[in-house]
């Protein structure tokens, strides 16, 4: 397992000879925001085609939960750290829970490093996720704002009976 920046992940300024297959990404209280996998490249995961995040020469767009939460919090969020784990760490971090002899590939080991890790945002497999205790951004902040009070003018509507 290696820890880096998002933005040394960001700038591919890591190992490349070693296959990674689950990350995790970090804020910057060290709390587990997400866990994932990538059967093929993590970078890909994320940058890539339907990733977390679409990055173009002079924006950035979070496109999943983890992703906006990061392009939320940037440019801090060049500094929260994100893992890179391969099988066989993930097998070693989950080691009592397994068979010695059995054979296990990342997608079994997921929902394990799921429970472990208790990340806030994910959903799946996550039976007692963590708190996300960063301070809100600006960003965040402001589409709440957005979010209510176009709730509120819906169903504020909806209670006086029009539409």
């Amino acid at each position: 397992m290696i820890e880096i920046t998002f933005k040394d992940f960001y700038d591919y300024n890591y190992r490349h000879d070693v296959f990674f297959e689950l990350y995790v990404m970090k804020n910057s209280l060290e709390e587990a925001l997400y866990v994932g996998i990538s059967s093929k490249n993590i970078w890909e995961r994320w940058f890539g085609w339907n990733g977390h995040i679409m990055a173009g020469p002079k924006h950035m767009t979070g496109e999943s939960p983890v992703g906006q939460k990061i392009v939320d919090h940037l440019p801090e969020s060049w500094n929260w750290k994100i893992q890179l784990w391969t099988l066989d760490d993930c097998k070693n971090f989950c080691a009592e829970k397994l068979n010695p002899r059995g054979k296990y590939d990342i997608q079994w080991l997921e929902p394990m490093m799921i429970q472990k890790l208790r990340p806030s945002l994910n959903v799946i497999y996550n039976l007692n996720p963590g708190v996300d205790r960063q301070p809100k951004s600006a960003r965040e902040k402001q589409r709440e704002a957005e979010l209510d009070r176009a709730f509120r003018e819906i169903f504020d509507e909806k209670k006086r009976g029009k539409k």
